[in-house]
């Protein structure tokens, strides 16, 4: 135990120590002693003053050390430290990748597989009240929607099981934005409207994938909390991309604190805007709807020479609102 002996001493002083283990204390050395040890050389392992452990040279024979020696040992601790120090940022850093991949890992079961079952709950109840009713033919439609969703579910998770990722979606933003809305209006009845403005530089893969996940986001709590008969997404290209989904819905206000329900889709969508070091703002007015405004950083062209930056994403999921 630290304390018990002369090496091992939290309170070890600085630099080398040689210790003639006969001479000094022989109860506090007793395991030296009958090792046939004569002599320990102590040197602590510190890095800007804190100590961090200390290498310890065992001799059979009483030793000492010269200056040269001195200096050597005490810069090969040194390193050692700056070594030890390496380490420990090491997995302070796998520490927070395994984190962040844990993160993107909620936001897809998120985005996907919760978003499915959600959807999957509603096509039940409507498949309970067909039965009810004795509408066999009503029956039969819930039936095929829920057919469909199970096995979009299932593609998500394969997917998610093999590459711990959704399905990427290969279009360019403006069919894969009209695709999310005719998926929206089939699932939902809400009429919804694309309309493009300007003609801006394309967008890269990774950012529009991240794009198409809060654009789905928006479209799902409308779905489940605004009441909306129309939907429009607006996207501005000129002079940088632009998307707002805005419905007609009941509107909220903000300081009243009513997003307790949404908070866990707000707080997804604003962590995929800061990956894009993008704006993400919310407006609302109680009875006359919400806006949900993306706005990306200008957008540079990319050179052979210097690469953009692209953040930290997971492929777009054609999932379930």
């Amino acid at each position: 135990m630290a304390g018990d002996c002369h090496c091992g001493s939290p309170q070890a002083p600085h630099g080398a120590r040689v210790i003639p283990i006969r001479s000094m204390q022989p109860a506090r050395m007793r395991n030296c002693a009958q090792a046939g040890f004569e002599t320990v050389v102590s040197i602590p392992i510190r890095l800007h003053d804190r100590l961090m452990g200390e290498v310890d040279l065992f001799f059979h024979a009483q030793v000492g050390i010269t200056d040269a020696e001195r200096s050597l040992l005490e810069a090969m601790t040194v390193h050692l430290a700056g070594a030890m120090e390496s380490l420990r940022l090491s997995a302070l850093e796998r520490e927070e990748a395994v984190s962040q991949e844990r993160s993107l890992l909620a936001s897809e079961l998120h985005d996907s597989i919760a978003q499915s079952l959600a959807f999957l709950k509603i096509q039940v109840q409507l498949m309970q009240d067909a039965l009810d009713a004795g509408n066999a033919a009503q029956a039969q439609h819930v039936l095929g929607e829920i057919g469909l969703g199970v096995r979009e579910s299932y593609g998500d998770v394969r997917e998610l099981l093999l590459h711990f990722r959704t399905r990427a979606n290969d279009e360019d933003i403006e069919p894969a934005l009209l695709t999310t809305l005719r998926k929206f209006e089939h699932q939902t009845g809400v009429q919804a409207t694309l309309r493009m403005q300007g003609h801006g530089m394309p967008l890269a893969p990774d950012i529009q994938i991240q794009v198409l996940h809060i654009v789905q986001e928006a479209l799902s709590n409308v779905r489940k909390q605004a009441g909306a008969t129309r939907v429009w997404l607006d996207v501005q290209q000129q002079p940088r991309w632009r998307f707002e989904v805005r419905d007609d819905g009941v509107g909220f206000d903000r300081l009243a604190g009513r997003l307790d329900e949404t908070h866990v889709g707000l707080d997804i969508m604003a962590e995929r805007a800061a990956r894009l070091d993008a704006a993400l703002e919310v407006r609302s007015t109680p009875h006359s709807g919400t806006s949900v405004i993306l706005t990306l950083p200008a957008l540079r062209p990319a050179t052979p020479e210097t690469p953009p930056a692209l953040p930290s994403t997971t492929p777009f999921a054609a999932a379930l609102p």
